[in-house]
C-alpha cells in the first residue's frame, strides 16, 4: 500500500529519473573518452586509495570525496581505460541524485504540480549535460548543497535539532568535495541562522535557531577538522586546502592568469617538472608543489587596486559565463529584483526570492575573489532555473497571470533552460577519441614507457591543449609527463634540461624539422603526421 502511495506521488519524478538513466546509456558511448587534466587527477587519487597508496593520495589541492566515491569500483580493475569509465558512471549517478536532491528543494519553495514537472523536465539535458562532460566533482558539490538549501530553507527548519545537525553534516561533505564550499558554507549557514534568529517571533523559536546553529557548527568542525588536521599535518602548515593558496598566486600580478591579462598558465612555460609523488602521473596531480611566488591584496595600495580590478573582471566574466549558458538569466534576476520591489504578493513569497539571491551573491563573489569557471557555477544554473519556474508559479498562484499565459510562460522558460545544452551535448558528442587511439598506436608499436616530455613551440591556447593530450598520452601508456620544454631553448640547453629529468621520450609536435639531440634517436621516421618523437640512447 505504502509503495503504490509513493508510486503514486512521485510518479513525475520516476518518469525524469528514467528518461536521465535511459538517455546516459544512450549519450555515454559518445562520451567514453572525454577527460581532462583535472578528471584523470582525481582518478590518479582514486586510485592511490585503492592500492594502499594514502600517504600519496591525501592531497591538499584535489578534495577528496569524489576519489572516494570512485575507490570501490577501482578495486574491481585497474585498467586506464576502465577508471575513466568508472569516473563517469559516478559522475551519471551524482546526476540521478541531484535530480532527486532539486526535487526536493521544490517541495520546500512549495512549487506546485504542473511547475515542479516543467522544472524536472528541463533538468535532465541540463544534468546529463554536466555529468558526461565534465568527471569532476562540481555536480557532486551541486548535489549535496541542494539538499543542504533544502533543509535551510524549510520554514520548519527551526522547528528539529536534526535540522542543524543534518547540515553541518552535509556543509562538511560540500567541504569534502571542493574546499571552496568551507568559508561559503560558514557564511551561508552562520548568515540564515541570524536572519532567522532575528525573525524569530518568540523566545523559543530564537532558542532553537541558536541550538541548530550551534550543533550544525560543532557538526561541521568535528567532521571537515579531521580532513583539515590531515593535509595540515602532511603539508606541515595550518590549512583547509593548499588550492585557495595555490590559485591566490595564480591570479595575481606576478602570473596574471586572469580575465585582466590573460596570461598563461606557468605550467606552460616554467620547463619540465617533476610528479610530485612516486605514483603521480605529473604535476597536475598536486599542483600546489609548484614553488609560486606569493602575493597579497594588501601588500601594497598597487595590491589593493589590482585586486579591485580584478574583482570586477571576474564579475563581468561571471556574468558572460551564466549569459553563455543561459540567456535568460538576466530577465530572471531582473524579474525577481522587481517582484520583490513592487509586488504585493506575501512576505514568505518574497524571503524564497531573497534567499535565493543571497545564496547566488554569497557563491558568484566567492569565486570571483580569485577566479571563476564556469563549471564553478553549476550550482548557479540549477538555482536560476528553480527561480524562473518559481516567480512563474508565485505569479499564477497571486492570479498575475491566467492558465494560458502561465503555459506559455513555461513553455518559454523549458526552451531557453534546454536549448543550449541539447545544442552542446550533440556539439562534443563522439565515438571516438584520436589522442586514445594515438597513445594505443605509440604504446603497441614504439612501445613508449617511462618518461615523457613535449616541445613548447606555441600561444598558451595551443600549449594548454597540447599539454592536455600529452597528459592523456601519458595516462593511457602507464607513462609519467614531465610537461613542456622552456621555450626558444638551443640543443645544447634542451638536452641538458631532458638528461636532469630523465626523459625517455620526446614528443615534438608540428615540427617538419629533424632536431640535433645527442643522446636520443627519432623513431617515428615520419610514420606519424606532425609528431615526431626523440628515444634516449639506450632505452629497451
Amino acid at each position: 500500500m505504502e509503495n503504490k502511495y509513493f508510486l503514486k506521488k512521485n510518479w513525475d519524478l520516476i518518469i525524469v529519473l528514467i528518461l536521465y538513466s535511459l538517455l546516459t546509456v544512450l549519450y555515454l558511448h559518445y562520451y567514453q573518452y572525454k577527460t581532462g587534466g583535472d578528471e584523470l587527477s582525481y582518478i590518479n587519487i582514486a586510485h592511490e586509495y585503492a592500492v594502499g597508496k594514502w600517504g600519496d593520495a591525501i592531497n591538499g589541492y584535489w578534495s577528496p570525496l569524489y576519489s572516494w566515491l570512485m575507490t570501490p569500483f577501482l578495486l574491481l580493475g585497474s585498467t586506464p581505460l576502465y577508471a575513466v569509465y568508472v569516473s563517469k558512471i559516478v559522475s551519471i549517478i551524482i546526476g540521478f541524485f541531484t535530480i532527486i536532491s532539486v526535487n526536493r528543494l521544490s517541495r520546500t519553495f512549495g512549487l506546485s504540480k504542473v511547475v515542479k514537472r516543467a522544472l524536472l523536465f528541463s533538468l535532465v539535458p541540463v544534468i546529463l549535460y554536466f555529468s558526461l562532460m565534465y568527471n569532476t566533482p562540481d555536480l557532486l558539490l551541486v548535489c549535496v548543497l541542494v539538499y543542504y538549501l533544502a533543509i535551510i530553507f524549510d520554514p520548519e527548519y527551526s522547528d528539529k535539532w536534526f535540522n542543524g545537525v543534518l547540515c553541518g553534516f552535509l556543509g562538511a561533505l560540500a567541504y569534502l568535495t571542493k574546499s571552496f564550499a568551507f568559508p561559503f558554507f560558514l557564511a551561508h549557514f552562520i548568515l540564515f541562522n541570524l536572519i532567522y534568529y532575528f525573525k524569530g517571533l518568540n523566545s523559543q523559536k530564537r532558542r532553537n535557531v541558536l541550538k541548530n546553529m550551534v550543533l550544525g557548527l560543532f557538526v561541521f568542525f568535528v567532521i571537515g577538522g579531521l580532513w583539515a588536521g590531515t593535509i595540515s599535518e602532511k603539508y606541515g602548515k595550518l590549512t583547509i586546502s593548499t588550492s585557495g593558496e595555490h590559485n591566490q598566486a595564480l591570479v595575481g600580478p606576478v602570473y596574471a592568469v586572469n580575465p585582466i591579462e590573460h596570461a598563461a598558465h606557468p605550467i606552460y612555460y616554467m620547463g619540465l617538472l617533476k610528479p610530485p609523488y612516486n605514483s603521480s602521473i605529473s604535476i597536475w596531480d598536486d599542483p600546489s608543489t609548484i614553488n609560486m611566488v606569493k602575493w597579497s591584496p594588501f601588500d601594497s595600495v598597487g595590491s589593493f587596486e589590482y585586486e579591485l580590478k580584478l574583482i570586477w573582471a571576474n564579475i563581468l566574466y561571471t556574468t558572460q559565463i551564466i549569459e553563455s549558458f543561459f540567456l535568460i538569466a538576466v530577465v530572471i534576476i531582473v524579474a525577481a529584483v522587481l517582484f520583490i520591489l513592487k509586488s504585493k504578493s506575501q512576505k514568505a513569497s518574497k524571503d524564497k526570492l531573497i534567499y535565493l539571491l543571497i545564496t547566488m551573491f554569497i557563491y558568484v563573489g566567492g569565486y570571483c575573489l580569485i577566479v571563476p569557471e564556469w563549471r564553478y557555477y553549476f550550482l548557479i544554473f540549477i538555482l536560476l532555473m528553480l527561480m524562473g519556474f518559481y516567480l512563474i508559479d508565485t505569479l499564477y498562484k497571486n492570479k498575475n497571470l491566467n492558465s494560458t499565459l502561465r503555459n506559455i510562460l513555461l513553455i518559454v522558460l523549458i526552451l531557453s533552460f534546454v536549448m543550449e545544452p541539447i545544442y552542446e551535448l550533440n556539439l562534443f558528442a563522439t565515438s571516438e577519441d584520436n589522442v586514445y587511439i594515438l597513445s594505443n598506436n605509440l604504446k603497441d608499436d614504439y612501445g613508449i614507457h617511462g618518461n615523457l616530455a613535449s616541445n613548447n613551440e606555441w600561444d598558451k591556447d595551443i600549449a594548454s591543449e597540447k599539454w592536455g593530450e600529452m597528459l592523456c598520452i601519458a595516462y593511457y601508456s602507464n607513462c609519467k609527463y614531465y610537461g613542456l620544454t622552456k621555450k626558444n631553448e638551443n640543443s645544447k640547453d634542451l638536452q641538458g634540461e631532458l638528461d636532469a629529468n630523465n626523459i625517455d621520450y620526446y614528443f615534438v609536435w608540428d615540427d617538419h624539422d629533424n632536431i640535433t639531440l645527442p643522446g636520443y634517436m627519432e623513431i617515428t621516421n615520419d610514420e606519424i603526421q606532425g609528431l615526431k618523437i626523440y628515444k634516449r640512447n639506450g632505452e629497451n
